[in-house]
């Protein structure tokens, strides 16, 4: 070991009668690669292929297990509004309960903006504090009325929502009263 290389280090250790060297495998390319014999299983049965075409009949839609003496024709089909649960409808739903809050507490709106844009002094240094607290009552409330019945949802008419903002009205002139 003079040069005190790495390969001469593994030498060292390494001699003919080793192990490692009589276990290598050699591979010699003038020989045929013997490939392993295979016996085929005789009586396992191989799988059908499923079909493209049958596919869709994997899932069969739930039939009732108990028939019925009536018949389809004989009962009357109940009419139910189509429910479309999306989020675009609940988006849709929030910015109508949002639109309709601000047209009931409009005039308070409209009391605001014309204090910031024309009030006293005095009421502008204090941010229009007692107008800004009217409308926000007004609006909070209102949005939460209308958020807690439901209003433009998609399972409810244009009956019940017309209902409904006749009483967010009856409501907003409760909140006048106090």
């Amino acid at each position: 070991m003079s040069n005190n290389s790495a390969r001469d280090y593994v030498e060292s250790y390494v001699k003919e009668d080793d192990y490692l060297v009589q276990e290598q495998p050699r591979y010699d390319p003038s020989k045929p690669v013997s490939q392993p014999q295979t016996t085929p299983l005789e009586n396992e049965p191989e799988a059908e292929p499923v079909q493209a075409s049958e596919h869709y009949k994997v899932h069969l839609p739930t039939q009732n297990p108990i028939p019925s003496n009536e018949t389809k024709e004989q009962t009357e089909p109940k009419i139910q509004p189509q429910v479309q649960w999306a989020a675009r409808d609940f988006k849709e739903q929030r910015n109508e309960i949002h639109e309709t809050a601000l047209t009931v507490c409009a005039d308070l709106h409209e009391t605001l903006f014309t204090c910031f844009k024309d009030g006293s002094w005095w009421d502008k240094a204090k941010m229009c504090e007692e107008q800004k607290q009217n409308f926000w009552k007004c609006y909070n409330t209102q949005k939460r009325f209308l958020k807690d019945v439901n209003y433009k949802g998609p399972v409810t008419t244009e009956q019940e929502d017309n209902r409904i903002l006749a009483e967010a009205y009856k409501l907003r002139k409760k909140l006048d009263q106090e």
